[in-house]
């Protein structure tokens, strides 16, 4: 059996609030990382490190043996962790919401592609990537103002 968040915990004598606390996370957080329902970003994992005197790859490993797809994880690239659909709602990890900066009422565009999964994209983002593939043309270049 490999050890999780959750032995580790225990063994440091910490309940998940305690946890949560010392993180400024909640402790649904902290419940959810040890069930498997979601995982802890890179800047958490770190502060994992420290609370338990651990090495990042190992807090890492407790994590990414259920997730890891084997492919490198390119710089601005997020895995922010799992969402589950309750009600037909998905809810967002609060650091996502933080790094995208996403609040409620945000609109989020859904798009999807049977190959490469579900992508969600603030509709706010959209509407600049339109703006600016609308002012090049199909070999990248710049249109001037006439659209020439």
């Amino acid at each position: 059996m490999n050890i999780g968040l959750k032995e580790v915990r225990q063994s440091a004598r910490l309940t998940q609030e305690q946890l949560a606390e010392k993180m400024n996370v909640s402790r649904q957080s902290v419940a959810k990382w040890e069930n498997g329902e979601s995982i802890p970003d890179i800047a958490k994992c770190c502060e994992l490190a420290k609370i338990f005197n651990m090495e990042i790859e190992d807090i890492a490993s407790m994590f990414i043996q259920k997730y890891d797809t084997g492919l490198p994880h390119p710089k601005n690239k997020y895995l922010f962790g799992v969402s589950r659909i309750v009600d037909n709602k998905i809810i967002l990890p609060e650091e996502a919401l933080k790094v995208f900066e996403l609040k409620n009422g945000d609109d989020l565009i859904v798009l999807g592609d049977i190959t490469q999964g579900i992508a969600l994209l603030p509709k706010k983002g959209y509407n600049d990537f339109i703006s600016l593939v609308n002012n090049f043309d199909v070999l990248g270049e710049e249109k001037n103002e006439n659209g020439n």
